[in-house]
């Protein structure tokens, strides 16, 4: 196990009393989706092992998500707190991985094929059926990585316009974990295109402005001394990470969907011998 995965697992248990007094000042925004963070205070954000900071180490705080009366990326109530607990490590993950998953996420998914990314969710991890490259890299796009949690969730996203215009999340959690969530292991939840975009349009925006406070106050003087940190680089990849929504939002996949059937054909029969 790496420090940093030591390092997040004792802050999994540490930051719940924490957590517990920040979050009874939050407040439930209404809407079909959100997507909300924290970020821990500056004095209580840790040096990596070379006490050095940089851009995703200070998003150091919680997160968790908010979908059509479900939230993801939330621990039930335990003894410690005696409420619900976000997911407690880096908010640029989300952020990043949303961006990751929005290009292909954001292209509408013909209805025979929805119903293959999801009859069978397992047939797609299976090895040594050929050529079915184009169909593997489609769906993969559409998957959210969630390795860096204990008993990660296989969180599967994607856009249908038949009747509606709409965007769906599939959530799994592993039954052998142990761990519990605060929602049914197994469950999906749909949301117009429309919200989503704005909600993610928000979290990003809430997100750049947080940082750029946290940046301001570390340029006044808010970390120790002997944390290293190069400042022109930090505004310079502020100001980089800044337009990455916009970039994100205007890569435009060249799906190849003759590629992507006879793959996702190829598959599911070799599933069925």
């Amino acid at each position: 196990m790496s420090a940093l995965e030591q390092r997040n697992q004792r802050h999994e248990v540490t930051s719940k009393a924490k957590w517990s007094t920040a979050a009874q000042g939050s407040e439930h925004t209404a809407g079909v989706i959100r997507f909300h963070f924290r970020l821990r205070p500056l004095a209580d954000v840790e040096p990596w092992g070379d006490r050095s900071l940089h851009w995703f180490a200070l998003t150091d705080g919680w997160y968790w998500i908010d979908v059509d009366g479900h939230t993801l990326f939330h621990h039930p109530s335990n003894a410690d707190t005696g409420q619900p607990s976000p997911v407690n490590y880096y908010v640029a993950r989300l952020w990043e991985d949303i961006q990751e998953v929005l290009p292909p996420l954001l292209e509408p998914v013909p209805a025979d094929l929805v119903d293959r990314m999801t009859s069978d969710q397992d047939a797609w991890y299976r090895t040594g059926v050929e050529d079915t490259e184009a169909a593997l890299d489609w769906y993969s796009g559409h998957v959210m990585y969630t390795s860096y949690l204990a008993a990660a969730p296989h969180i599967l996203w994607w856009r249908s316009v038949a009747d509606r215009d709409t965007i769906t999340v599939d959530w799994r959690h592993p039954t052998e974990s142990g761990i519990n969530s605060t929602v049914p292991r197994q469950e999906r939840a749909s949301v117009p295109t429309e919200l989503f975009l704005q909600a993610v349009e928000e979290f990003d925006r809430e997100l750049i402005d947080a940082m750029d406070r946290r940046i301001t106050e570390i340029e006044a003087g808010g970390l120790d001394p002997d944390v290293q940190l190069d400042f022109a680089q930090l505004r310079h990849e502020h100001q980089r990470r800044s337009g990455s929504l916009a970039a994100a939002m205007r890569h435009v996949p060249a799906t190849d969907w003759t590629a992507v059937r006879e793959g996702a054909a190829r598959i599911f029969s070799t599933r069925t011998q």
